[in-house]
């Protein structure tokens, strides 16, 4: 089994696009940084991503995971252009699955108006929705006999503009830690994704204002993932740390899009072992290089 797994695209749409009633709070916060230049650096954005999908197409990727942050708004316009954008990418065979980033749900009227489970909720099914305790979190998909794929959702609309922390509700936690239990997850390689890093680079908690809240709890918690990976966006670098107290290491995608920080992660899982490679993006084509074998 193949699995790629990206991050934070950050398709931008013109700010033209942005309604005269939203230019206030945090998306003018948001429109001002863009203006300024932090948009620049996802210019290319949509052609790369169509890169991305010739490269799936071209190493017979079976499934693809994405930890969320698709727009710079969190607009309805911007998550429908993202949905169509990466719709190609959706048709590997064995699916898509996703979570949100704090872009995508960067105003509360995203949760209000559904608009990211209405463009991304197929996405976001799940084979046990027994656990399913905040809405359709946490979900479940159970891949083939030897994988499953478990995504949390630690995204939250920020309405103070320097902020742009995450936090995993404590139902979603509570409930992550029976789902770890269950006797149907036995011998499974299994990924836990949510779109906030549990730790940086270094091993260390990121600061208060940008990081997870509850970081701790959740890597507690993940302390019962015995063989797999943990995934996760939000830092726009590619990186993997191994974590204090765990078997399962970190694994940040950084961004698939963002110039001259391109990257992603490829995990080929076959007969108990897993060989984890490092993506990169080189002049107009996406390509990799082994980085770990575990058995």
């Amino acid at each position: 089994m193949r699995i790629l797994h990206f991050s934070d695209p950050h398709f931008d749409l013109s700010l033209r696009t942005l309604p005269f009633k939203k230019w206030f709070g945090k998306r003018a916060i948001g429109a001002l940084n863009l203006l300024a230049g932090r948009g620049r650096f996802f210019d290319e954005a949509e052609e790369k991503i169509a890169a991305l999908n010739n490269f799936k197409n071209e190493q017979g990727i079976d499934l693809v995971l994405c930890t969320g942050d698709y727009t710079a708004l969190g607009l309805e316009a911007e998550l429908r252009s993202a949905a169509e954008i990466v719709a190609p990418l959706r048709d590997a065979p064995q699916g898509f699955i996703t979570v949100p980033g704090n872009h995508d749900i960067y105003a509360k009227d995203v949760i209000k108006n559904h608009n990211f489970l209405d463009n991304f909720g197929s996405a976001m099914q799940t084979d046990l929705p027994e656990y399913c305790t905040d809405g359709v979190w946490p979900f479940v998909r159970l891949i083939g006999d030897d994988i499953a794929v478990i995504a949390v959702n630690s995204a939250k609309p920020n309405p103070v503009p320097w902020r742009s922390d995450g936090h995993i509700p404590g139902v979603q936690l509570e409930a992550l830690n029976r789902l770890l239990d269950d006797e149907r997850l036995y011998g499974r390689f299994l990924f836990v994704m949510t779109h906030y890093a549990s730790r940086l680079q270094n091993g260390l908690p990121d600061s208060r204002l940008h990081g997870l809240h509850n970081a701790d709890d959740f890597l507690g918690i993940c302390k019962k993932v015995t063989t797999g990976a943990l995934l996760c966006g939000h830092i726009h670098r590619c990186y993997r740390t191994p974590l204090d107290g765990l078997t399962a290491d970190l694994y940040c995608a950084g961004s698939a899009t963002k110039e001259h920080h391109e990257g992603f992660w490829l995990f080929d899982i076959e007969n108990g072992g897993c060989k984890v490679s490092q993506g990169f993006f080189d002049a107009d084509s996406y390509a990799y290089f082994a980085r770990k074998m575990s058995g």
